[in-house]
């Protein structure tokens, strides 16, 4: 089987996709770049004891590279074959991963390699993993609920079939981590951090990571090959998050010649509420 032929982006004007992998380390690749802006990093660092170092980051990177695995299952592979309707999602479709032991036994072997090592206790990983399956901004939490797709989804779409494994899907992804986000894996360090503040912070950083890393502009649909993937998304990351005005490290030098008024910035006269 060949990971590509999970797809991620569908645009059915054109016929035009993009592979699981693709869009996964697309968004992985716009995560690091907004933790490497000042305000961004300097709003993590105060929010935990523990030291960000780029190790840290990195394996932040990684873990929002595992956004989307949901996608893996078949049901919504599917989608997009003529007449299907099945309505299949991947969020609460990757409940059975955490309740049916045999599926849980796959999807941990599919995981970056160490990856449960990072966190200081089952709690804490629980969280981040939580924190990457709600980018959509629904908080997400598996408590045992057997409603909507879980049958079909434990019992047909997290199953592998003779030309396609879900499972190999993820593992490719987990796999090509590896090569994206080396300093992730060099060596034992301290675990993540495990404040509550932090780990909302990531989790809003990969909702944003998501949507600036699915704008077809800049990441477009297309075939390509992981590491063509990954040379682009290194070179379009930073000039993205500059385009938007996020990061304005550009700007500073012009911006310190016009003066700290308001007036002199703007060449308008502030209100009362903006004169506070």
């Amino acid at each position: 089987m060949v990971q590509s032929s999970f797809w991620a982006k569908y645009d059915a004007r054109t016929g035009a996709s993009l592979s699981l992998l693709a869009h996964s380390l697309d968004v992985a690749l716009v995560f690091r770049a907004l933790c490497n802006v000042k305000g961004v990093r300097r709003s993590l660092t105060n929010c935990t004891a523990a030291p960000l170092t780029e190790e840290v980051i990195a394996r932040l990177a990684v873990l929002a590279m595992l956004h989307d695995l949901g996608k893996a299952n078949l049901g919504f592979q599917d989608k997009i074959k003529p007449g299907k309707r099945d309505r299949a999602g991947h969020i609460k479709e990757l409940e059975p991963l955490f309740s049916e032991p045999d599926l849980q036994d796959k999807f941990l072997a599919s995981l970056p390699r160490g990856v449960l090592q990072w966190f200081g206790d089952p709690a804490s990983a629980d969280n981040y993993f939580y924190a990457i399956f709600s980018h959509h901004g629904r908080p997400v939490e598996f408590l045992g609920s057997r409603a909507g797709n879980y049958r079909i989804a434990r019992d047909v779409w997290w199953r592998p079939t003779k030309n396609r494994d879900p499972f190999a899907a993820i593992a490719a992804i987990s796999l090509f981590a590896e090569e994206a986000f080396p300093e992730a894996f060099q060596k034992d360090g301290p675990p993540l951090p495990s404040e509550s503040p932090f780990v909302h912070r990531f989790a809003g950083l990969v909702m944003l990571a998501d949507w600036l890393g699915s704008h077809a502009y800049w990441f477009p649909l297309q075939e390509t090959t992981p590491q063509d993937r990954l040379k682009h998304g290194e070179e379009v990351s930073f000039n993205l998050l500059r385009s938007i005005g996020f990061d304005s490290a550009g700007l500073r030098p012009f911006m310190s010649k016009m003066g700290e008024s308001f007036q002199s910035r703007f060449n308008l006269a502030p209100r009362p509420l903006q004169e506070t």
